[in-house]
């Protein structure tokens, strides 16, 4: 299956689901804009700047770092659209990190990944909300994965 603008813009390809995140969704919701701004989840962020059209449209320039994004540039030099397709992959670009785990989906990259390699883009869109969900409340079980009440 040909992957649409749409679903391309909708995954980063660093495995990051850029559909979910709310300031992708606010480009489209003025009143989540106003409710991420509220809630002081957009602190230091000028707000004009704060929706986002995914990383592939806007070429790397997330509106939550500085520049561009190394990750982005990097895939792009190397011609692939995800990281999965390059030799190198896994490389410490996706290395987990327990710093802001528990806000940021940076973890769930390289799962992601694979994901997508395995059962493609259209499923991942699918289950993105699901992957997210047991990866922020999910209770680790132990030879059982984490379990969602």
């Amino acid at each position: 299956m040909k992957k649409t603008e749409e679903m391309m813009a909708a995954a980063a390809p660093c495995g990051i689901a850029c559909g979910y995140c709310g300031l992708f969704r606010a480009k489209d919701d003025p009143a989540l804009l106003e409710a991420l701004t509220a809630k002081g989840l957009t602190k230091g962020l000028k707000k004009e700047s704060l929706t986002c059209r995914g990383c592939r449209p806007a070429k790397g320039k997330c509106p939550v770092i500085d520049g561009v994004c190394e990750t982005y540039v990097c895939i792009e030099n190397r011609g692939f659209e995800f990281c999965y397709e390059c030799p190198d992959f896994p490389c410490k670009k996706l290395n987990p990190a327990a710093h802001r785990a528990d806000i940021l989906p940076h973890n769930l990259k390289v799962f992601n990944l694979c994901f997508i390699q395995k059962h493609g883009l259209e499923e991942f869109l699918k289950k993105a909300p699901e992957i997210k969900r047991r990866y922020y409340r999910g209770k680790m079980v132990i030879g059982r994965g984490p379990q969602v009440e």
